[in-house]
């Protein structure tokens, strides 16, 4: 495996070396002997066996392991309530498969299968269940094949996270080491195997490394399937729409919808032709289903029951969903156009996705799972990136210890109240919604991106060319200049 060059460029260039950089790491790094030297050229020398990519994979593979070591209890003794909340070892892979019936019903397809989550998610479970019926040692529907089936998708997702971190370093151009934010994760580390959302996180991060690649078409279709794992490549989708309405990129990014909506229509198309009322039942059981514990919406009913107030029902929730989040398009689209220089691709991409995990209705710790690929082309930055996700994995303990008590009803030795649950979700929104405030201030002072110090172009933009980032003079704002490495163009500078 060699270093993939930045994008754009065939010839070596530094790459950026965060621990010489970034002053927390500088810190951390003093007990193994200091910040990389100044008289090293990462990028340019040839490091032997041990390139950036290969120490990301190393990093990687410990993390997935001590990942799955986090849920040693429930492996050994069975994922059983409270047990599975109070050991904070959760995951929706075994559950799901008892619940939902996975020995003998195949998610989608199988009439009368009650999966509950999304139809690629379905294709997944409904295939590593139909692999564990072939393990010797997994035979029947009990305890035995439940592990297997556990253990099938957790290595699944740790290929998956191996393949995420290696597309994110190529992503990021010279910043290929900031990927060690998703390899090292405490948020994968701790909820990584606790869904299938992370088939989401992965197909969106290999999406956008296509569009930096100038490869529309193909991070359209990626994005299609990827919004059959989770909704919010859809608002990625629309933050590059308005991306290449600023640029003049209109009919390329139509080619990217007409893509996503091909290849969501191929994931689809075989359920709906063996099991046509499937997906409809799907979609009215999201319409239908109470907000989480975890949304905004579900903490408001949680101390309206405390307080006595009137509850916020499923009719409101939703219709109050749907208005924040028309909010969250219209914010993106005025971002989009109207920033002084047009933001870069992983700013907008990560404020689209954040503001989405915040408004939505079925909101879940591990949904920030989902931000983890474009923070680190957004926020490279360890400090807040470090604090946002003590914030969440603070969040998840919470969540599990308040579940230990309201579905286990054991003592509080091992267990929460309901306000010091809604304490930890509150400072968790509050610290996604303050990256997000850091990503915009970005936007309109460029001094401030790490990323576009020195007049970088972005390494995203892809077919939107490149725009470097100094103050704007007065221009034409109807008109759109060549585009060209390094300098910005009309739509560049002004919406």
């Amino acid at each position: 495996m060699q270093e993939s060059p930045p994008l754009g460029s065939s010839t070596p260039h530094p790459l950026v070396v965060p621990s010489r950089s970034d002053a927390l790491l500088s810190t951390m790094t003093e007990p193994v002997g200091g910040p990389l030297g100044k008289r090293t050229a990462p990028g340019v020398i040839q490091p032997g066996f041990f390139t950036v990519e290969r120490v990301l994979v190393l990093m990687t593979a410990v993390a997935a392991l001590i990942a799955v070591l986090g849920k040693s209890h429930c492996r050994t003794s069975g994922w059983t309530t409270p047990d599975q909340y109070s050991t904070v070892c959760y995951s929706a892979f075994p559950n799901s498969f008892v619940n939902d019936m996975l020995g003998t019903h195949f998610p989608f397809f199988s009439q009368g299968s009650p999966f509950g989550d999304s139809v690629l998610a379905g294709w997944v479970a409904g295939l590593t269940a139909w692999l564990t019926s072939w393990l010797p040692a997994a035979s029947g529907d009990g305890a035995p094949r439940q592990l297997a089936f556990f253990d099938v998708n957790a290595a699944l997702i740790a290929v998956l996270w191996i393949i995420t971190v290696v597309i994110v370093a190529r992503t990021a151009g010279r910043r290929s080491w900031d990927a060690a934010i998703v390899a090292t994760s405490p948020v994968l580390i701790l909820m990584a195997y606790v869904s299938w959302d992370f088939w989401a996180v992965a197909l969106a991060a290999v999406a956008v490394y296509l569009f930096a690649r100038s490869r529309v078409v193909a991070a359209g279709a990626v994005l299609g399937v990827a919004a059959m794992a989770a909704p919010y490549p859809l608002v990625i989708l629309l933050a590059l729409l308005f991306l290449g309405i600023r640029a003049g990129r209109v009919t390329k990014m139509l080619e990217m919808l007409a893509a996503a909506l091909v290849a969501w229509l191929l994931v689809l198309t075989p359920v709906m032709l063996v099991n046509p009322p499937a997906y409809p039942n799907y979609l009215r059981a999201l319409l239908a289903a109470k907000p989480s514990e975890s949304s905004i919406y579900g903490g408001y009913n949680l101390v309206a029951e405390r307080m006595g107030w009137v509850s916020m029902d499923v009719g409101v929730a939703n219709a109050l969903a749907t208005v924040l989040l028309a909010v969250l398009v219209f914010g993106l689209l005025t971002l989009a156009l109207y920033a002084p220089i047009r933001p870069r691709v992983g700013q907008l991409l990560f404020v689209a996705a954040a503001g989405f995990m915040v408004l939505n209705k079925g909101a879940e710790p591990w949904h920030a799972m989902w931000l983890l690929p474009l923070v680190v082309l957004a926020l490279p930055q360890w400090r807040p990136v470090l604090l946002w996700q003590a914030a969440v994995v603070a969040h998840f303990i919470a969540l599990m210890l308040f579940r230990s008590k309201i579905l286990g009803d054991i003592g509080s030795q091992h267990a929460i109240d309901m306000p010091y649950f809604l304490m930890a979700a509150m400072f968790s929104a509050l610290a996604t919604c303050a990256l997000v405030g850091i990503v915009i201030r970005d936007m309109y002072a460029p001094e401030h991106d790490v990323v576009a110090r020195g007049r970088m172009a972005d390494p995203q933009a892809g077919v939107l060319g490149s725009a470097a980032v100094k103050p704007a003079a007065s221009v034409d704002t109807t008109s759109v200049g060549t585009l060209s490495s390094g300098t910005p163009t009309a739509g560049d500078r002004h919406g």
